[in-house]
């Protein structure tokens, strides 16, 4: 497994994207990515307290569990630890997020929001999330679900994906893909972030290939 990643600030803002990459030793590896919500405040400090929350509860739990009950009590623990600091620092915060565990060619993974999780087979690139968004008119939009420490829904999405020997996974935030989504799988991590120069929105990527 070769895994690539950046993360770009716009051109306007502080960036308010996290990421996360853990080796677990024979359980795999873990991504996580979160992107904080701009129209609340402390964006970066919800994505670093999101990430930071998710990666070490994988890192210390992830031998007791099953895939989709230690992701799901990770995000649970997020949100916990968002709430916390949310009442410390007396600010409304957030933070979209995804996240994945890729152990013996099998990618499980859940997400809150719109960080994308993309997979590319042979010379096919295809989206493995959906975004959780809600038209709000006049061209804009809102997430449905994030990590804002007030609880999550009962119905997280879980899912599976079967990877072979030569795919490769792509986790990214908006700012990326909004720009950049049709040169996943085309160009490689380095040469995308050479392309992107001011970008409008904080662009990440994580790029885990097999081949």
């Amino acid at each position: 497994m070769k895994v690539k990643s950046f993360s770009i600030s716009s051109k306007r803002y502080p960036n308010e994207d996290r990421m996360a990459i853990q080796n677990m030793g024979i359980y795999g590896i873990a991504i996580v990515l979160a992107d904080g919500m701009g129209g609340l405040s402390l964006g970066d400090l919800a994505a670093d307290v999101v990430t930071s929350t998710v990666a070490d509860y994988l890192m210390k739990n992830y031998e007791g569990y099953a895939e989709k009950e230690v992701l799901h009590k990770a995000l649970e623990r997020a949100d916990q630890e968002v709430r916390r600091v949310s009442i410390e620092k007396k600010s409304n915060m957030g933070a979209a997020v995804a996240v994945a565990i890729i152990i013996d060619y099998e990618l499980y993974f859940t997400w809150q929001g719109n960080v994308r999780i993309y997979a590319q087979h042979e010379e096919k690139t295809e989206l493995l999330t959906t975004d959780h968004l809600a038209n709000i008119g006049y061209g804009r939009t809102a997430l449905t679900r994030c990590i804002k420490g007030s609880g999550l829904r009962d119905d997280v999405p879980f899912l599976c994906h079967k990877l072979s020997g030569d795919d490769t996974v792509f986790v990214c935030t908006d700012g990326l893909y909004k720009v950049a989504e049709k040169n996943l799988g085309v160009l490689s991590a380095d040469e995308i972030s050479r392309k992107l120069n001011d970008p409008e929105d904080d662009a990440s990527l994580i790029e885990v290939s097999f081949k």
